[in-house]
Order: structure tokens, then C-alpha cells, then sequence
């Protein structure tokens, strides 16, 4: 599966002298596009290219998270549609179900490490089992670039 890391799930470690403190939650993207559970793959694909995003979470009617859907994803989708000539079914068919996220108050360094140690390109942020928003690697080397050295 595209988002799912075994040996990650949970808080990582940080490295030695690496501080926590500065939290993630004033870098979420706040403004982010969800998929319904009712959308199909070509629904929901056009909107990954409508709104130039690499994934984005699948939810419920409650808006909880259900899975991750990312461009990887809807790849298959179009070689299987194209190639044999299938009709679109429902994108819950090729997302992933098995999502690694994290808590808005998780520290930058330890979502820097995440991001060094896999290959994702995003991250849902769920808090409360709701989805919040999403952290990009590009909004974290973003924030990254902008702190002053003593701030780590």
C-alpha cells in the first residue's frame, strides 16, 4: 500500500539535539480538498489534477477518515481503465486503507524525520479522529528554511 509504514505508526524519536517544541499545527494546511467515499476514481482523479495535488484523504458522511487516495493510486486506475477498458468504480476500490497520519501537535522535527524516512509526499492531520488538514513536504522545507538556527 502507498501510505503505510509498519515500523513508523506512533511518535518517532528524535534525534540527539534536535529540541521539540515547535509543533506542525501552525503549518497545516487548512484550506485542503477531501475525497467522499462516494466518489468514484475518475471523480476523484480529476480533482487531484483540477486542484494540482499529489494525494488527499478519503472520508466518511462524518467526515472521518476512511483512506488516502494519491496520484500513484489513480495511476493504476487509468492503466486498468485504458488497458482493458474498464468503467470507473469507486476510488474506496484503490485507496489506500491502511494511512499513516499525525497529530497536529506532533513536533517539526519528528515530521521532518517522517518525511526523510518515506516517500510520502503529504500527510493527513488528524485530530480527534477528524481529518484537519494536511502537511506537505513542501510546506515543511518552507518552514524549515524559515527558522533561525536557535529555534531548533
Amino acid at each position: 500500500m502507498v501510505n503505510y509504514t509498519p515500523a513508523v505508526v506512533g511518535k518517532t524519536e528524535l534525534k540527539e539535539g534536535l529540541k521539540p517544541g515547535l509543533t506542525i499545527r501552525d503549518y497545516v494546511a487548512k484550506n485542503f480538498q477531501t475525497i467522499s467515499n462516494k466518489s468514484t476514481i475518475l471523480e476523484a482523479s480529476e480533482m487531484l489534477i483540477r486542484f494540482e495535488l499529489t494525494g488527499a484523504p478519503v472520508v466518511d458522511e462524518n467526515g472521518s477518515m476512511i483512506g488516502f487516495l494519491s496520484e500513484k493510486d489513480c495511476l493504476k486506475y487509468i492503466l486498468d481503465s485504458k488497458y482493458y477498458n474498464h468503467a470507473p468504480s469507486s476510488a474506496t476500490h484503490y485507496m489506500s486503507t491502511q494511512v499513516m497520519s499525525i497529530s497536529p501537535d506532533d513536533s517539526l522535527t519528528s515530521v521532518v524525520e517522517l518525511f526523510l524516512r518515506n516517500n510520502f509526499q503529504v500527510y493527513p492531520v488528524v485530530e480527534e479522529g477528524r481529518v484537519i488538514g494536511t502537511i506537505s513536504r513542501k510546506a515543511i522545507l518552507q518552514a524549515v528554511a524559515e527558522l533561525n538556527e536557535s529555534s531548533w
